[in-house]
């Protein structure tokens, strides 16, 4: 009879075993490279980026050092726009595929200032060319020592000067793919004060994959789903086992089917102040740039359908729609009330790019930023 038990609970923590070996080989499997981008020998060149090919003047030495590279440079007055960085590549300039990757670094600062991470992706579009579109992603640098992690699939706002620059890819080149990337920079522009040296240390710079895409922590959850199943069946065998034991009941007697009933949770609120906390939380958290619909959801403890279609009735816009009203009413207000610089407002306000703010701000109010505060509206252009 021990015996019997013994093989039993073998067969069961085979079967519990056996997902696991295989979740554990498909995730070796997915696994991708990690790209120190300072280190020399993955084949990786780190050379200058200045603003002299656009009429600009400004400065910039490298100096690498045991803890990795230091930026030491003047942007100049002189220029309107004034840039300076790292630009990274393959030895070859061959590409390489980023999609689902994560730039992990560590700075250090002199001083508050602005700074950009910006990659060119290679576009073949077979007789009628190659195109060479940069997308950026602009982040605050605090004096001292800093540390991010930005998802890769984050750096995707295509400035409006590319559009200018290369017409002819306007309709053919509207988002990144992140399949062919053949440079990467890491750029400081012309939100620092010009004409005084500057030195920015680059301690770390890497390019990490996300682990499987996701793969790993979603097969974790169907593991720990599929183990609970597993106990669930195993006792009841077990208890069914002993009672047909007990009872001397012969084996070929029907096996009784057992139903697990289960109970539907609601957690949406139902209540007449719904709408006014859910427009209560987007108007408190509007300056994150992550806002997404789901945290919202999440914070209430509602379903994303339900939210969007709370804030559609409360609003008569989309949950995008009403974010980018709010956004943009408070940035005509620190136009018009405050001093600050324009990419301060489009930070303050929850836009993580310039460039975009100034395209939303546009299509939005009829004209630029720096022209609302000047005075102008959407109605001067129209007469």
């Amino acid at each position: 009879m021990e015996n019997t038990k013994g093989k039993y609970w073998t067969k069961i923590a085979i079967m519990a075993v056996i997902p696991a070996i295989l979740v554990g080989i498909i995730y070796v499997c997915t696994l991708r490279p990690t790209f120190d981008l300072l280190d020399d020998s993955q084949e990786f060149k780190i050379t200058r980026q200045v603003d002299s090919s656009d009429g600009g003047n400004s400065e910039l030495k490298l100096e690498k050092t045991a803890e990795g590279v230091n930026m030491r440079f003047t942007l100049r007055s002189s220029f309107a726009y004034p840039y300076v960085g790292l630009e990274i590549h393959k030895d070859d300039y061959s590409t390489f595929p980023l999609d689902n990757y994560i730039v992990e670094a560590e700075i250090e600062s002199d001083e508050d200032m602005r700074f950009s991470v910006r990659l060119q992706e290679e576009f073949d579009f077979g007789s009628k060319g190659i195109a060479y579109p940069t997308a950026v992603y602009s982040f605050l640098l605090k004096k001292g020592n800093n540390k991010f992690d930005i998802p890769v699939n984050d750096i995707k706002d295509i400035p409006e000067w590319w559009y200018a620059s290369y017409p002819q890819w306007t309709t053919d080149v509207q988002n990144m793919k992140y399949e062919n990337i053949k440079i990467f920079w890491l750029t400081a522009d012309n939100s620092i004060e010009k004409d005084v040296e500057h030195v920015v240390k680059v301690k770390t710079l890497r390019l990490v994959p996300i682990a499987g895409n996701g793969f790993l922590s979603d097969a974790i959850y169907m593991m720990l789903a599929f183990w609970a199943i597993l106990a669930v069946v195993a006792l009841y065998l077990r208890r069914n086992n002993e009672k047909r034991e007990e009872s001397n009941v012969e084996q070929s007697q029907p096996q009784q089917v057992v139903y697990i009933p289960y109970e539907k949770l609601d957690t949406e609120k139902d209540t007449v102040d719904l709408k006014r906390e859910i427009l209560t939380f987007i108007g408190k958290n509007y300056p994150n740039p992550e806002l997404k619909l789901a945290d919202i959801a999440k914070a209430l403890s509602m379903t994303e359908d339900k939210t969007s279609e709370e804030i559609r009735v409360a609003t008569g816009k989309t949950f995008k729609a009403y974010l980018n009203t709010i956004r943009i009413e408070e940035s005509k207000r620190l136009l018009k009330e405050t001093t600050m610089q324009i990419s301060e407002i489009a930070f303050s306000v929850g836009y993580n790019n310039v460039q975009h703010f100034n395209r939303v701000f546009k299509e939005s109010v009829g004209v630029a930023p720096g022209a609302f505060r000047d005075g102008a509206s959407g109605e001067d252009l129209k007469e």
